[in-house]
């Protein structure tokens, strides 16, 4: 039979105890060494602060999603009163707290678009712009003029800043109420976060929506698809339950929240990643789908480098089996998803893949203006390929180093959370 655990926490150690005055500058300066070694590398190519950038925005979409996800994961949880999750929750609204200031890392890019370069956004060189221009219904302008209105160096500014600061204001707002209720224990919090969730979670859709539009999309500023922001999203959340997973696995294996975190949230945790999983194949699935079956030039010249391109097509299945297949399969069964090793191990799969998916579809863009063809030269290999790589492991140490630098000695569960209770008798059947 079950015995029922008081609500309260046993661990020892619930903080990271001062652990993380090492781990910051160690993970600070290995952030620096990877993306200068990815800056150092870029100028042994053709045009070297654009494949620099580029590569920069591949990594910066990759951590950014996971802090996305996060947030998501923070919000659902308070919307479905979910109790089962409340001693992981503060792990991610920790991560959550770190999208506010992600904005630094941001700025290398957004200079580039406030001074007028095209280096990562083509739309953003001179002359694609609707200003002054009149649209007139019998003579449509271009698509170019058109798009203008909404990809400018104004209005994309705006948008960010628009993004970041609502993020920022979301993840605030969970994390500071948290943390007052670990001090004075007043359960009105968890109904006004509950009644929070509702609003603060068509904030988060928006921003999703559009901040997909403006960072990934617009890199193929005539492509058309409304299922983009699903797939972000989609890939973005499964990548922060890995994320979460291995946090947890961590402390547990540094003495930290011993008590607190058991087999099932581990096991619960498993089956959100695999239906994810699922999730993201299938809206991959479905937005290539719609676009093959309408065969609209406007639409299908997106996917003609990374299904034809000699560079690409292998990375196309390599994502195809490696994302969808194999974690499917590694994820199937009750017993897979409980043991630590096997989702240890599946959640680090799934986080490279997903590195490699933003990859996917950043860089073909490089290199290419906006009515070229094929890529053919392009390869991941060589040493510039060893640049973008370091420069993915640098900016997941500087995500890591923000978690652990708003961490601090703060309590990494909630003390006093009144569904405490519940996360800690749950039990998986």
């Amino acid at each position: 039979m079950h015995k029922t655990r008081p609500a309260q926490i046993t661990s020892p150690v619930v903080s990271l105890n001062g652990g993380q005055v090492k781990a910051i500058p160690m993970l600070a300066i290995a952030g620096a060494i990877g993306i200068g070694l990815a800056l150092a590398i870029s100028f042994t190519t053709e045009v070297p602060i654009k494949r620099f950038l580029m590569s920069y925005l591949a990594s910066f979409c990759f951590v950014l999603s996971i802090g996305v996800g996060c947030l998501f994961f923070v919000t659902i949880m308070h919307l479905t009163r979910a109790g089962w999750s409340a001693t992981v929750r503060r792990i991610a609204e920790i991560y959550a707290m770190c999208l506010l200031p992600m904005f630094i890392l941001f700025l290398p890019i957004l200079v580039t678009v406030i001074a007028g370069w095209d280096t990562v956004y083509e739309w953003n060189e001179v002359g694609y712009s609707a200003h002054g221009a009149k649209v007139d219904s019998a003579n449509p302008p271009p698509i170019e003029v058109l798009k203008g209105a909404f990809l400018n160096p104004m209005w994309f500014t705006i948008r960010i800043l628009a993004y970041f600061g609502i993020w920022g204001l979301l993840g605030y707002t969970y994390l500071s109420r948290s943390l007052k209720q670990d001090e004075t224990g007043d359960k009105t919090i968890t109904a006004k976060l509950q009644g929070l969730a509702a609003p603060f979670l068509l904030m988060f859709a928006v921003t999703v929506i559009f901040s997909s539009f403006d960072l990934e999309m617009s890199l193929s500023p005539l492509w058309f698809s409304t299922m983009f922001p699903v797939y972000f999203f989609a890939g973005g959340f499964g990548a922060a339950l890995c994320t979460i997973l291995l946090t947890c696995m961590y402390l547990q294996r540094s003495g930290r929240v011993t008590d607190e975190i058991t087999i099932e949230h581990y096991h619960d945790l498993g089956k959100l990643m695999q239906g994810f999983v699922i999730f993201w194949g299938y809206i991959a699935f479905s937005q290539f789908l719609l676009i093959w079956y309408a065969n609209i030039p406007e639409e299908t010249f997106w996917y003609n480098p990374r299904i034809n391109g000699a560079g690409w097509k292998p990375m196309t299945y390599v994502l195809l089996i490696g994302h969808l297949f194999v974690p499917f399969f590694l994820l199937m069964g009750r017993a897979l998803r409980r043991n630590k090793k096997l989702l240890t191990f599946s959640a680090i799969w799934i986080l490279c893949l997903h590195w490699l998916d933003h990859y996917w579809l950043v860089m073909p863009e490089y290199g290419r203006t906006l009515h070229q063809g094929i890529n053919e030269s392009f390869t991941f290999t060589g040493l510039a390929a060893i640049g973008d790589l370091a420069c993915g492991i640098g900016m997941a140490a500087l995500f890591v180093a923000l978690f652990c630098w708003i961490a601090g000695d703060r309590a990494l569960v909630p003390l006093k959370d009144p569904r405490l209770g519940e996360a800690l008798n749950h039990e998986v059947h």
